[in-house]
């Protein structure tokens, strides 16, 4: 079989090239002016989807740690107010003579002598001494030293000298310590 041959007439050559780069400039301008905007559009469109749905699953992940982070914020606040009931942050000095005050009347122990002195700074902390002096027996003597360093705050004793005297009264003089937060 044969294919036969089409013979076409100048005119149809002429409309078939027409057609030709008629069809050829219709792509031509579908591609330029409208495929290829589009195709960017979509593909920044896709980026800006996949960095919204980044942002959100951070978020998600955030905000199901964000209990978590809150009772540990809590433990933390705790802790922290502990601490500056060990260490505060001021000076305090009403405080530290309320609590010898106590400390004394309940071991029976009479304070004589109470003086504030120059406070020394370390790293972390201030030393903040004060020069005591007290009277009493010597086991209620050794029980208020002992509640001292059994104190909420901490304290220190350093320099004790002993005294005798009458009655079995002791006389002692130590400098205690307070610490206090160096913030």
């Amino acid at each position: 079989m044969t294919i036969p041959k089409i013979k076409l007439t100048p005119e149809q050559i002429k409309l078939a090239a027409a057609g030709v780069v008629i069809l050829g400039a219709f792509g031509f301008v579908y591609v330029r002016y409208f495929w290829g905007p589009m195709s960017e559009r979509i593909v920044r469109a896709k980026e800006k989807i996949e960095e919204a749905q980044a942002k959100i699953d951070k978020a998600t992940t955030q905000a199901a740690r964000l209990p978590i982070i809150q009772k540990q914020l809590v433990v933390l606040n705790e802790q922290a107010a502990d601490a500056e009931k060990r260490l505060p942050k001021k000076k305090e000095l009403p405080a530290v003579i309320d609590t010898l005050a106590a400390l004394s009347s309940r071991y029976k122990v009479s304070l004589s002598n109470f003086t504030p002195g120059a406070a020394s700074t370390k790293q972390f902390f201030i030393e903040v001494p004060y020069t005591v002096s007290a009277t009493g027996s010597f086991h209620n003597v050794g029980r208020f030293f002992a509640a001292i360093a059994l104190e909420e705050r901490i304290f220190n004793i350093r320099n004790v000298t002993f005294a005798g005297g009458a009655d079995a009264k002791l006389t002692v003089s130590f400098t205690l310590i307070a610490y206090q937060y160096k913030g």
